[in-house]
């Protein structure tokens, strides 16, 4: 499941907005889905997001408080943002998909490679 990540920026804020703000404006874009994860970090927040009534639609999105920027993250897989909550645990649990998240800056202007029980690795240009 996983393997080649992207994260695209979908969202760009005003610097200083409140985490409140910013959540909310993620929320009228994806249409108002359910929060079913929150994780915060002091430079970063990580959403899963499902649809209401549809448990296996479920997306990633990481914000950069730093630089006011949401990314909507996904796999090149067949879920394309399908996923569950028990895909999110593994994806927390056993891909060390926080180490990520922590310093939000390494999405930018990188594709990276996530698997389970290994540190997600920068793909270089000749994969």
């Amino acid at each position: 499941m996983f393997g080649r990540m992207t994260a695209i920026p979908i969202v760009r804020l005003d610097t200083g907005k409140g985490l409140e703000v910013a959540v909310a404006e993620l929320l009228g874009t994806t249409e108002y889905p359910q929060i079913a994860r929150w994780i915060q970090f002091p430079t970063a927040v990580v959403l899963f997001l499902v649809a209401p009534k549809d448990p296996e639609s479920g997306a990633i999105y990481v914000y950069d408080r730093r630089d006011g920027v949401w990314y909507w993250v996904d796999f090149e897989n067949q879920k394309y943002s399908e996923y569950n909550l028990a895909d999110i645990d593994v994806l927390l649990e056993h891909c060390c998909f926080l180490r990520l998240v922590e310093n939000p800056r390494l999405l930018r202007d990188r594709e990276w490679f996530v698997i389970a029980g290994r540190s997600p690795q920068a793909v270089s240009a000749s994969w």
